[in-house]
């Protein structure tokens, strides 16, 4: 039992950071996002060690506790390197001669567009995490092995949905890359060349 709440507290610290800060916009600020998916897998197996002498219902409360703890952690930081990164576009597009304005603003609105998106798609997917652990904790039945299989196997199935919704962001990138690009006046085109 001790080594499925060990479990079930790294991928309800984990996951949150894994599905939302693989989402950004390009892969500026790598070694941020390194260390907050790092930092959460430490402090998971610190808190392991301190549940040791500790009854069920206070493992099951630590892990509740430290779960929303790193949640708000993890939100912080998305917020953060979200504001980061829009004032770099913004700074960015100030700085471009070729598009109007409207274009710019078009861009801006696409990028806030598809942060909603993808907040919206992670709460989704911790919700439907926390459903599942929820309904995983109350069965006594199962054994440390069906319990890590179960868990593999609800990760698993998130995979095909999580890789469309991916891809369905990089076709809409493209998509708004490739007008913008067609709308820009074509001297600026050949100018270019």
């Amino acid at each position: 039992m001790k080594k499925i709440i060990f479990w079930t507290v790294m991928a309800l610290s984990v996951a949150p950071v894994v599905l939302q800060a693989g989402w950004s916009w390009g892969d500026k600020n790598k070694e941020e996002k390194k260390e907050q998916r790092v930092e959460p897998l430490q402090e998971a197996k610190e808190l392991h060690t301190t549940l040791k002498e500790k009854t069920l219902d206070e493992k099951q409360a630590a892990v509740l506790q430290h779960h929303e703890a790193q949640l708000a952690e993890n939100k912080a930081f998305q917020q953060a390197m979200r504001d980061k990164q829009q004032a770099e576009l913004k700074a960015k597009l100030a700085k471009n001669t070729k598009l109007t304005e409207a274009q710019k603003s078009e861009i801006l609105a696409a990028r806030e567009k598809q942060y909603d998106k993808n907040t919206a798609f992670g709460d989704q997917r911790r919700s439907e995490n926390a459903a599942f652990f929820q309904n995983f904790a109350k069965d006594p039945n199962m054994t440390e092995e069906q319990k890590r299989e179960a868990i593999r196997a609800h990760f698993q199935s998130q995979k095909p949905a999580d890789q469309a919704f991916r891809q369905q962001q990089k076709s809409e990138n493209k998509s708004e890359r490739e007008k913008i690009r067609s709308e820009v006046p074509s001297s600026a085109n050949t100018a270019a060349q």
